[in-house]
């Protein structure tokens, strides 16, 4: 016989949802126990009961984005619906088809006074979408959505108005819960609650005088390390499924220095004063030498040797 059983401390790392989960499991092997066969006042796990109740709401609570998510998902699918039904009544209106251009023409006018409804809050268009629905079920209305075999179309807009209204409503209530703490102070509350229950589970195996209680202590401190030891490895293996997505991930490319700036160019010397051009001569001022020939006398005519040729005068 074992003197002395430990039982593994429960810790905050695990996420809330995580957490709460364990809190459950654990309560559920405690609970049955009778509290005086485990050193425990009759109020103790009724209390931890409670706040672990608390600490679920705030858990609920997280989901609104999940909510508000399919909300908006039904309002864009309601705005599709409004979009296309507008569209094909206009388009009604235009036909060639005497009939179908008049039942065309009467639904325009219900549905030009709810221009630009899509574009509204989704509050301001719930109460419009209702007034138009209620539009279309007056008797003329239905006539001539039948003739044009928008009936269909309607009625999916009813549908899909009704489960936005019915999303919108649940979030409301939801919402509308009392006051609660942070999830992080529930989750120490009820981890430092769990933990001193451990404890003394611990002192009663060791102090219990009946071969019966300390074996069902015994099998029950076994239970909940091996819940402790399934929920660790859970949680470990989760952390490295991550890991390893993460290092799939493309790594994000690094972003390129600023390119450095151009150098300002260097002011360019003024350039030096050209040099004179020597005078004719040699520089000193002297007139240039002529040639010592003399140029030869222009030629006068009759000098090339040929005689010069009068023709006679008629």
């Amino acid at each position: 016989m074992e003197l002395f059983k430990a039982i593994k401390s429960i810790y905050l790392r695990y996420p809330l949802g995580m957490h709460v989960d364990v809190q459950d499991v654990l309560y559920g092997l405690i609970q049955p126990i009778a509290p005086e066969k485990i050193l425990l006042d009759a109020t103790y796990v009724p209390n931890w009961k409670i706040d672990l109740d608390k600490e679920r709401e705030v858990v609920r609570e997280t989901k609104s984005s999940e909510e508000s998510l399919a909300i908006s998902e039904k309002d864009k699918k309601r705005d599709e619906i409004i979009s296309s039904l507008f569209q094909e009544i206009r388009l009604a209106d235009k036909s060639l088809i005497e009939d179908r251009k008049a039942a065309g023409h009467r639904l325009r006018l219900v549905v030009d006074t709810y221009k630009g409804l899509q574009n509204e809050n989704m509050f301001e268009e719930t109460g419009h979408v209702s007034g138009l629905l209620n539009d279309f079920d007056k008797p003329a209305a239905v006539a001539d959505l039948t003739a044009l075999g928008l009936k269909p179309l309607v009625e999916k807009l009813r549908t899909i108005n009704g489960e936005f209204i019915a999303l919108r409503e649940s979030r409301f209530k939801s919402k509308a819960s009392v006051n609660l703490p942070t999830g992080s102070s529930l989750r120490i509350k009820n981890d430092n609650t769990v933990n001193e229950i451990f404890r003394h589970i611990e002192a009663a195996y060791l102090s219990t005088t009946s071969a019966d209680d300390r074996k069902m202590i015994s099998e029950l401190i076994d239970r909940i390390n091996q819940v402790l030891s399934d929920v660790n490895t859970a949680y470990n293996q989760s952390l490295a499924q991550k890991r390893v997505a993460a290092d799939k991930k493309p790594k994000q490319p690094k972003t390129p220095k600023d390119p450095k700036q151009p150098k300002e160019p260097k002011t360019p010397e003024p350039p030096k004063d050209p040099k004179q051009p020597e005078k004719p001569g040699g520089g000193s001022g002297e007139q240039p030498k002529k040639p010592d020939e003399k140029p030869k006398d222009p030629k006068k005519p009759g000098d090339d040797g040929n005689p010069d040729i009068t023709l006679p005068e008629e």
